[in-house]
C-alpha cells in the first residue's frame, strides 16, 4: 500500500493532483505542524456507504444513519396513550 504524508499548505496547492493519486489507489496523511491529522483514502477501500442526503451531511446528521419511524407521530402517540 503507498502512502505519502502532506502538510495541509501542500495539500491545497496540489489538491487535483493529490486527489488523482488517491483515486489511482494511494492512501494520503494530511499534517498540521508535522503531526498527522487526516487520512484520504480512496473509496473503493472503504465498506459500501448507505446513501445520504447532501444536505443532511453538511449539516453534520446524515440521513441515512437515522432510522425514520414505520407509523406517523400521531399514530405512535396513540398507541402509547392506549397501551
Amino acid at each position: 500500500m503507498d502512502c505519502r504524508s502532506y502538510s495541509i499548505a501542500r495539500l491545497k496547492d496540489g489538491l487535483s493532483s493529490i486527489i488523482a493519486d488517491v483515486a489511482a489507489g494511494e492512501e494520503v496523511v494530511v499534517t498540521d505542524h508535522n503531526r498527522p491529522v487526516a487520512r484520504i483514502v480512496p473509496l473503493s477501500r472503504l465498506p459500501r456507504l448507505p446513501k445520504c442526503d447532501a444536505a443532511a451531511v453538511l449539516a453534520g446528521t446524515p440521513v441515512a444513519y437515522r432510522r425514520r419511524p414505520k407509523t406517523s407521530a400521531a399514530a405512535l402517540v396513540r398507541q402509547l396513550r392506549d397501551a
